[in-house]
């Protein structure tokens, strides 16, 4: 093929594509889906010949393929009464001929097809770009997704989706948790769309076990609903150690430690030297007297780093206890805590001290007294 017959089949080419975009043509899908009472977008799109500055205004009318009933049209009393106050053309009608019919009905299931005139040019009927509604009675499920197991401190994002077919009342979301929400719509194929809301917080030990739920209320009243319940990792907290407030002399003394953690902490038991007295929450001292004084820490055993589920280390919460016998009746217990690892711990005294009452300096364990 020589240059002159290539560009003469590239004018034709060309010819024959620009009369084929500007003919009579539309684009509409074959059905669309619907919520029930909600509203749905049927998108359409059409071409035209060039008027060539003819068209002076343009009329879009949409009807039934049976019977050729109006169910849009800009005067409302030229619409079958069923669908007066319901249908609305969207965009502009030179080129857009997208439909929404408002508070859906069963009976609203078309076939439809779209018709334009235009005035000072020409008129036509796009009988076989027919469109037909299928009426859902229910709304698609929810698409909810989270971590379902986080760690304290940690930013979470859950994310809730549905598609429908309104983008003019996109659906409304509630969440049960406050945090940051972001809303995203995008729009899919045959008339659906996807809106998802985004809920971000950072996650606390008091969302444990607790339920993240996700509402979803759609345009005219439709709701739906779903959750999932969080799962938060945290250290020990609110460590507290119970002991009986009367103890007679030659009797067991029972001392229990208790905390909040997640998973549950371990417990050990340890004298002031740093032998290890036992295990478990609980710790016996037998046949106690009037004189004795003896000094016991326990180690709260639990998550170790909060921002590393996978790790296998401890962190230590120290309970620092003073057991003083006076007059046959246990008259102090000193607790005092501190968090993390590795921490440097002093003691000093209570006001207390076997014989009466003086000032700190005057105790026999001259270490004893708080914890920093």
């Amino acid at each position: 093929m020589d240059t002159l017959e290539w560009l003469l089949f590239l004018c034709i080419y060309f010819k024959v594509t620009q009369i084929a975009e500007l003919s009579w043509t539309a684009d509409v899908p074959n059905e669309v889906k619907g919520l029930l009472g909600s509203c749905v977008v049927i998108p359409c799109s059409y071409n035209y010949p060039d008027p060539q500055g003819k068209a002076k205004s343009f009329t879009g009318i949409w009807m039934t393929t049976e019977g050729d009933r109006v169910i849009y049209h800009p005067t409302q009393s030229k619409i079958v009464k069923q669908y007066q106050s319901r249908t609305k053309l969207l965009g502009d009608a030179s080129k857009n001929c997208s439909l929404m019919i408002e508070k859906l009905q069963q009976d609203d299931r078309g076939p439809f097809y779209f018709r334009i005139e235009i005035e000072g040019y020409n008129r036509a009927s796009y009988r076989k770009n027919k469109v037909s509604i299928s009426v859902m009675d229910e709304p698609n499920p929810i698409d909810f997704s989270v971590q379902e197991e986080v760690k304290e401190g940690q930013t979470v994002s859950a994310f809730c989706s549905v598609s429908h077919s309104c983008p003019t009342y996109p659906p409304d979301f509630h969440w049960s948790h406050p945090g940051v929400q972001h809303f995203q719509a995008q729009k899919l194929q045959n008339g659906q769309w996807n809106s998802t809301s985004t809920l971000t917080f950072c996650s606390n030990r008091t969302d444990h076990n607790k339920s993240l739920q996700c509402s979803v209320t759609y345009h005219e009243g439709k709701h739906q609903e779903t959750s999932k319940t969080i799962k938060v990792k945290y250290a020990p907290v609110n460590v507290k150690v119970e002991y009986q407030s009367d103890v007679n002399e030659g009797e067991t003394a029972h001392l229990k430690c208790s905390s909040d953690a997640n998973p549950v902490s371990s417990y050990e038991w340890h004298s002031e030297t740093g032998a290890l007295l036992n295990k478990g929450e609980t710790y016996t001292m037998s046949n106690v007297s009037r004189n004795s004084v003896e000094a016991v820490y326990v180690r709260v055993l639990g998550l170790s780093d909060p921002g590393s589920l996978g790790s296998h280390g401890l962190v230590i919460v120290y309970v620092f206890l003073v057991l003083l016998l006076l007059f046959s009746m246990l008259v102090d217990v000193s607790v005092c805590v501190c968090m993390g690892a590795g921490v440097s711990v002093h003691w000093f005294t209570d006001a207390f001290r076997p014989g009466g009452c003086g000032p700190a300096g005057d105790w026999p364990h001259p270490k004893l007294h708080t914890c920093r």
